[in-house]
Parts: C-alpha cells; sequence; structure tokens
C-alpha cells in the first residue's frame, strides 16, 4: 500500500491572499479571547476578592470588643 500523502505536489504554495485572511482570522479571535478574559474572568475575579475582603466577619468583631 503506498503513502497517499506522498502524491501531493510539495512545491504548490498557498496564495499570500489566503495566507493573509487566514492570519487576519485567528489575530481576531485572539484578541476577542482576550478581551473576554480582560473583562468577563478579571472582572468576577476582582469582585469576589473585593466582596469577600469587605464583608465584616462576626467573629472578628466579637474578639475585638473582648
Amino acid at each position: 500500500m503506498t503513502n497517499p500523502f506522498l502524491d501531493f505536489d510539495s512545491e504548490d504554495k498557498a496564495p499570500e491572499s489566503l495566507k493573509r485572511a487566514i492570519f487576519s482570522e485567528i489575530n481576531t479571535i485572539k484578541c476577542t479571547m482576550e478581551l473576554v478574559t480582560l473583562y468577563v474572568g478579571h472582572f468576577f475575579g476582582t469582585m469576589g476578592k473585593v466582596l469577600s475582603n469587605s464583608s465584616p466577619n462576626i467573629d472578628d468583631k466579637q474578639t475585638t470588643e473582648k
């Protein structure tokens, strides 16, 4: 059985317009995912830390009053 991948002509190159279009799509996806991570992922993580630090602990109040 012969390898079917050897039948491809290795001399063929993709057109530059296709390369630019693919890299443009990859860059768009990368930038979109980065924005989502910055504004959604970090936002909820930061809000969770702020809320956990801002709520007073009842046990701390009782120990400081004694």
